[in-house]
């Protein structure tokens, strides 16, 4: 009897310490998220979370698999683009313009992801390190403050008179198809806080004017 008590003690012990091996919540702190890589498997394909049931065979076999952790911190920050229009300066320096057509638009803009997009940001080799994610997060909303700039310059262009501050946020985010440019952030605040638009309509008339002037000085030359 007693040695049936003993194995069935070793058992349990040993059940535990197998379940402890491949229970990976566990080794996620509140607030990170894991990434299980395996010599026999790869990436895995669901992210572990703290509080969320996971249990990982891999981890069984020695130095078979790792644990690669980030924290998800959402970025927060301003954005400012700014420019000239093409040959601007030429243009006001040949007619003695006061305006020299540059524009300047500052953003804030706050954005995520979710744990699914950070995995797949991982298996597509676009971040290794929790580094590496926040300059992701970065450089994608320096994407969301270009693509809006030049949708209020394509405006303008089209129609002088257009306000920019009329524009709707839905409408804006719609028009510059964030989704194919950064698909794995979720936008949480835009907002355009500071702008300067030049005067397309001044643009084009000390174009066509500059133009005019180069074909007279040609057909002279000729």
């Amino acid at each position: 009897m007693k040695k049936f008590i003993t194995c069935i003690l070793i058992i349990a012990i040993f059940s535990a310490f197998v379940f402890y091996l491949g229970w990976t919540q566990f080794k996620i702190k509140p607030g990170q998220v894991g990434i299980v890589v395996s010599k026999t498997d790869g990436v895995l394909p669901d992210p572990v979370e703290n509080g969320k049931s996971s249990w990982n065979w891999q981890f069984l076999l020695p130095t078979n698999a790792k644990l690669v952790t980030f924290t998800i911190e959402p970025y927060s920050g301003e954005k400012t683009v700014k420019g000239q229009l093409p040959s601007g300066q030429t243009y006001t320096a040949i007619f003695n313009n006061s305006d020299n057509f540059e524009y300047f638009f500052r953003f804030s803009i706050s954005l995520t992801l979710t744990p699914e997009n950070l995995l797949s940001l991982y298996k597509n080799n676009k971040i290794t390190k929790q580094e590496d994610l926040q300059n992701y997060l970065s450089n994608a909303a320096d994407t969301i403050a270009q693509l809006a700039a030049r949708y209020y310059l394509e405006k303008l262009q089209t129609n002088p008179s257009f306000v920019i501050e009329s524009v709707r946020r839905e409408d804006l985010l719609r028009s510059i198809r964030l989704y194919e440019d950064c698909p794995e952030v979720d936008l949480m605040t835009f907002a355009l806080k500071e702008s300067k638009v030049p005067d397309y309509a001044l643009y084009k008339n000390l174009q066509n004017k500059y133009f005019t002037n180069q074909t007279e000085i040609e057909q002279v030359e000729e």
